[in-house]
């Protein structure tokens, strides 16, 4: 069975609607998806415990061979069958995920070598099944 499990970055665990905000998305020819915009600090579990001065955190987070990615407008996604409770964070690995071992694969490629995640920004609910990714929050 499916498992939300959160992320800590370097902020802690991100939580709450108002956390993760979206400027832009880009995916270039080698397989990489790129997200880039800003970090509520308020709203992640460091920032609840010691508030920062900057309130907002520009970030760069970069999937790297990634294999599928799908978006959906976040109340949308929260009609969806199998929605999960709203213990997840803003930024999951999905524990035995069924999208990642019902994906049709090459051959060529190993499944156990991916990894499903989801991010929660203000608007948008995205899932990418990836190899790995980087976290990079500018202070």
């Amino acid at each position: 069975m499916e498992k939300a499990i959160a992320i800590e970055t370097g902020l802690g665990v991100l939580w709450g609607r108002d956390c993760i905000f979206l400027d832009c998305v880009q995916q270039d020819k080698r397989g990489n998806l790129t997200f880039s915009g800003e970090i509520n600090s308020n709203c992640t579990s460091v920032g609840k415990k010691c508030p920062q001065e900057k309130k907002w955190l520009p970030y760069t987070l970069t999937f790297q061979d990634v294999l599928a990615c799908f978006s959906c407008e976040l109340d949308t996604y929260g009609n969806l069958a199998g929605f999960p409770d709203s213990e997840s964070s803003d930024f999951d690995l999905i524990e035995d995920s069924e999208w990642l071992e019902a994906l049709p694969v090459r051959n060529d490629f190993q499944k156990n070598r991916y990894t499903h995640y989801r991010i929660f920004t203000y608007d948008i609910v995205y899932n990418i099944i990836a190899g790995f990714y980087k976290l990079e929050i500018s202070s």
